[in-house]
């Protein structure tokens, strides 16, 4: 009986939360509107008008623009997540390796990687191999780092107690490196999702023929304020949705934490 009223405790505290959230959004367009109505809306537009703009892209190509967005932002998530999980995994249990490679990948990530996307472009093109490219080296050191840092945390006696028991390399990253590095990989990967929509995004500003960005810097030239604020708004929506998203497969993968609580 005590579990089902913390369960019940705790889905009204959530609904409440959430109605408050939505009250606040709510109240803060209101002010919005009529500040906007009453000063002016020249360079604030009104969200009205974003919401009728949100209307006339959704029946011409913004379906499309958000595609390829995304399609970027998940291939180059997977690809960088792979190679930053392996190359954490590895280092964090080489010592040889990790003073040689380690300091050389901290000076590559001294470099603003953004700064990079010039050069992708110039490399790989206008579409969307450049934005993936991008997208894959931010996402690849802040996986790395992550990864390390969780490995680094493992108490050593109990990889030392596997290998008197007779467990080979393989074994040892199985049994313990690999599970108890889960949660520091998850929060990688839940930090590095805001960084890959913007470095996607940033890509498609500066060049390419579809995805948010392109549709930024459209309505950036023409001055059309009322399509930039359409256009970050999507931008906060995908955001929001990929952040709920990946708490939720946390929540699935590593729902032993709630149950040892």
């Amino acid at each position: 009986m005590s579990k089902e009223r913390g369960k019940r405790r705790r889905a009204d505290g959530t609904r409440t939360v959430l109605a408050w959230q939505i009250a606040f959004g709510a109240s803060a367009l209101l002010i919005w509107e009529i500040a906007g109505r009453i000063f002016g809306s020249a360079w604030t537009s009104l969200p009205s008008q974003v919401a009728e703009r949100l209307i006339v892209w959704s029946q011409q190509d913004l379906a499309r623009h958000i595609t390829v967005t995304l399609t970027e932002v998940f291939i180059g998530l997977a690809a960088g997540s792979a190679g930053g999980v392996l190359a954490g995994l590895a280092l964090g249990r080489t010592k040889t390796l990790a003073l040689v490679l380690r300091p050389i990948i901290v000076v590559l990530y001294s470099v603003p990687l953004v700064t990079m996307a010039p050069l992708l472009i110039l490399w790989f093109g206008l579409e969307m191999e450049s934005k993936i490219v991008l997208v894959g080296v931010v996402v690849f050191f802040l996986m790395f780092f992550n990864t390390f840092a969780g490995v680094q945390s493992i108490d050593t006696l109990l990889i030392e107690t596997l290998g008197l028991m007779g467990a080979t390399r393989r074994e040892e990253y199985q049994k313990v490196i690999a599970p108890a590095s889960m949660a520091w990989i998850f929060s990688g990967i839940k930090v590095s999702m805001p960084y890959a929509l913007a470095a996607a995004t940033t890509g498609e500003l500066l060049g390419g023929s579809f995805g948010m960005g392109t549709l930024l810097a459209r309505a950036g030239s023409q001055f059309d304020m009322t399509g930039l604020y359409a256009g970050l708004f999507v931008l906060l929506v995908i955001g929001i949705l990929l952040s709920e998203g990946i708490a939720l497969l946390e929540n699935h993968f590593l729902r032993w934490r709630h149950v040892a609580h």
